[in-house]
């Protein structure tokens, strides 16, 4: 795809209505990176290992590598600086192919998200196994004070460095005091910068990364959206070029995270809430449960040169998971002070819909297009009432948005809220986020298919479908037609 390659020196393209003043681009230095030593105890939080569920990335020929990033950062305000030169020093994991040969180009940063005051890595407990076979590059990175904070709970030697410190006046919204997340718009474009470097402290310095996308999820995306809106202007390389060459803001319900501490918050309609046109392709994905609260979001997809834009919402797919991979361990987080319980607290049975191959399908799409030029399909949206409520057919099923073909042909009934039980009314707001499923009995799924033998048949066409549609990679619809010939109970 044609990409126009801006001045170094221009101006920010005002948002939707026209409500910041401009602010001129700005060459973005590449941080310092030093590389954070693995033992068998000196260890990273989160690593692919000790996740809840954890990846054997050597057996995929894969290795993992934390980093230490430290510069000077501005803190950024709507259309100016309101502050500059703060230090920081925030963390990077890096997993890539051990041989060089086997990168595809595509290196997938994703922001991570920081909900409960710790990071996770949601993209990667979806999208791991295709991370993997493609030969991508996954990096997470830090952006939030307050999971560095978690950070030097779980490891105060390891993580002993780490810094967001900003002096702030007593009525700034800071968490933890005396910092400010709004650092992370500076330090997201220098870790991407290095990335993209020659410099020797690069992770990826041996070989030629063609293609850099910023991701995040939940607050992650939230992150994604205001790095858009703030900085895809403002902050470039020195050729003009933006840092990142496609975006992918994921359940990112509430829209843009703040931008700095001291801001005041965004009404729900505010423009600035939403993602702009901007001249780098953006996915916006949405799950069910995020469906029915992100109404006044929804745009208009677009391909126009400089709004390339894509809304996906996904069919039967919760907001909370189930995202193990991208979990810390129950170990490891009560190391770090947290409480690991609250994935059990809800009523229903959890859901094990599997929205890690619709995102998949998201990623090859965007590379496609990337890559060869390949428009991104259009899907259609959830259906969802005046009254915000997601349309449901006679199953109890979405209707509408990205559909696989396990919720065209159910086995079972996939909600994207969850119930707290009675004795745990403090977590409501976690299970109303929390997906869960209801299985058809023998004699429904009889009733609607026939037998095992003519349900497969009809599933295994709609896997060809769903590929042919590009809602399903090849490799995703090959593995699930042999996972449910195993699974797939006799009727």
């Amino acid at each position: 795809m044609s990409r126009r390659i801006l001045p170094l020196i221009f101006t920010i393209a005002l948002l939707a209505a026209a409500t910041t003043p401009a602010l001129a681009a700005r060459l973005v230095p590449t941080p310092r990176a030093t590389e954070l030593p693995v033992t068998a105890t000196n260890r990273p939080f989160l690593g692919a290992a000790t996740a809840r569920q954890a990846v054997d990335l050597r057996a995929a020929g894969y290795a993992e590598k934390e980093y230490l990033l430290s510069g000077l950062a501005d803190i950024h305000d709507w259309g100016g600086i309101r502050s500059s030169n703060h230090p920081y020093v925030t963390r990077m994991l890096v997993r890539r192919p051990i041989d060089p040969k086997r990168f595809s180009g595509r290196v997938v940063v994703e922001l991570l998200s920081a909900a409960g005051g710790f990071d996770t890595a949601p993209l990667w407990g979806l999208s791991s196994a295709h991370f993997l076979r493609s030969g991508d590059v996954w990096v997470g990175l830090t952006v939030k004070p307050s999971a560095a904070e978690t950070l030097r709970r779980f490891d105060p030697l390891r993580y002993k460095l780490l810094n967001f410190t900003v002096a702030q006046a007593a009525d700034c919204k800071a968490d933890p005091a005396n910092t400010d997340q709004g650092l992370a718009w500076d330090i997201i474009a220098q870790a991407g910068a290095l990335l993209r470097s020659s410099s020797k402290e690069s992770p990826l310095v041996d070989v030629d990364v063609r293609r850099l996308v910023a991701a995040g999820y939940a607050q992650g995306g939230g992150f994604v959206a205001a790095y858009i809106n703030v900085a895809h202007d403002a902050l470039r390389l020195g050729n003009g070029q933006s840092i990142f060459d496609a975006y992918v803001d994921a359940a990112g319900a509430v829209g843009a995270a703040p931008v700095n501490a001291c801001a005041a918050p965004l009404a729900a309609g505010d423009p600035r809430r939403q993602v702009v046109p901007r001249d780098a392709p953006v996915v916006t994905v949405m799950t069910q449960t995020d469906a029915a609260r992100t109404q006044w979001m929804r745009r208009t997809d677009s391909d126009a040169e400089d709004d390339v834009y894509r809304l996906y919402e996904i069919a039967g797919m919760g907001h909370a998971g189930p995202l193990p991979a991208g979990q810390p361990s129950a170990v490891d987080a009560k190391i770090a002070g947290l409480d690991a319980s609250v994935d059990v607290s809800c009523t229903d049975p959890a859901s094990s819909f599997p929205a890690g191959l619709a995102m998949n399908a998201i990623w090859q799409q965007l590379d496609d297009l990337l890559v060869k030029g390949v428009p991104l399909a259009t899907m259609p949206r959830i259906e969802v009432g005046a009254d915000g409520a997601v349309h449901l057919d006679a199953l109890g099923n979405a209707i509408g948005g990205w559909r696989l073909p396990q919720i065209e042909l159910p086995l079972a009934v996939y909600r994207g809220t969850n119930r707290a039980r009675p004795d745990a009314p403090g977590t409501q707001g976690i299970c109303a986020l929390t997906p869960s499923m209801r299985r058809l009995d023998a004699a429904k799924l009889k009733s609607l298919y026939g037998n095992r033998t003519a349900y497969l048949k009809r599933f295994n066409a709609a896997l060809a479908t769903a590929v042919g549609e590009r809602r399903l990679t090849e490799a995703d619809a090959a593995a699930t037609k042999a996972q449910m010939a195993k699974v797939v109970p006799q009727f």
